[in-house]
């Protein structure tokens, strides 16, 4: 019995040691492995050119993940961030339509953002209600009443703003997206590793009972981590708006789940208390986003985005499953 339960040990180190590894550095392959994979294919796909593009296509989702990780570090979640981009890509785009600049646009996206984000962390924090419904039913809240307010059409964001921030670029390569993104990753992820904050967020996900005993205010902690993650994802939605140049009803609908998928992809539990901004999340999004770009480079059949999108989410949550042995806290 006792050399049994000396090889189960052993098997269960080894499997531990494993999961480990490939937290550390499995990205990293993963990475490395699509470009083998889509070099072949297209002979553009490594070039500078679309190394570019694809940081301009990871920017916005960039944005909104850096926000994501401090709700999913409380082990909550947040649903309703695709159309929290929806609604602050079409204010921002009226208001700038309509002569607001630069500035104006970036504090009323951030704004009306964390409005959102403070009304699920009210709801959430305060009143104990479950984060998924919560921020679910906000998510079709939010989506019909941006589109009663402006109807079905396409709303433009074509105007000196949105040109400014979709096609700047400094050193004439480097986007300001690009640039909007990493200073955005790289303070949250500061803010995780060096205040006070961040290590509470952390001590809440990982036993928010225990957390509450050591004198940490949970319930605001959790209301700040929503409002945050609605800031950046008003943001998110202010750089995605200017990107496209032409909003639809339909914009970022299931952007959430893309974003959501990236996250854990990166390493951020959804169980709470594990995960970093950078290098974690962001390359999540750079891996999700890489495929796509792949995908479509390869001139792929559409359907093949979703297929290729759900057998990620599904490898994304089953890892995240196996690291926590299946436990909720």
């Amino acid at each position: 019995m006792d050399i049994n339960a000396a090889g189960k040990s052993r098997v269960n180190t080894d499997r531990e040691k494993l999961f480990s590894y490939f937290y550390m550095y499995g990205l990293y392959v993963v990475f490395l492995l699509l470009i083998l994979i889509f070099t072949p294919i297209n002979k553009n796909f490594l070039t500078l050119n679309n190394g570019i593009n694809i940081l301009q296509q990871t920017s916005s989702v960039g944005i909104a993940a850096a926000g994501l990780v401090f709700v999913l570090l409380t082990g909550g979640i947040d649903v309703s961030i695709g159309s929290t981009l929806f609604m602050t890509s079409i204010i921002c785009a009226m208001m700038t339509n309509a002569g607001a600049g630069l500035f104006a646009a970036v504090v009323t996206s951030i704004g009306c953002g964390a409005v959102i984000g403070a009304i699920n962390g009210f709801f959430i924090a305060k009143l104990r209600l479950v984060p998924l419904i919560v921020t679910l039913a906000m998510m079709f809240v939010i989506r019909g009443l941006t589109v009663a307010m402006v109807g079905i059409k396409t709303t433009m964001f074509n105007n000196p703003v949105g040109t400014f921030i979709a096609r700047t670029r400094l050193f004439g390569y480097l986007p300001l997206v690009v640039i909007f993104m990493a200073l955005t990753m790289l303070v949250c992820q500061l803010v995780f590793s060096k205040t006070l904050f961040g290590r509470q967020l952390y001590a809440i996900g990982n036993n928010r009972i225990g957390a509450e005993k050591m004198g940490i205010k949970v319930s605001r902690n959790t209301w700040l981590a929503y409002i945050i993650c609605g800031a950046l994802a008003g943001l998110s939605g202010l750089v995605s708006g200017a990107q496209v140049g032409g909003i639809t009803p339909t914009f970022t609908t299931g952007q959430e789940f893309i974003i959501i998928c990236a996250t854990v992809l990166g390493g951020v539990s959804l169980f709470g208390g594990r995960g970093k901004a950078f290098p974690g999340a962001f390359m999540g999004v750079l891996i999700i986003m890489t495929i796509e770009n792949g995908l479509v480079m390869a001139r792929t059949n559409m359907y093949a985005y979703q297929i290729v999108r759900g057998i990620v989410i599904f490898i994304a949550v089953m890892l995240d499953s196996a690291q926590n042995k299946g436990e909720t806290r």
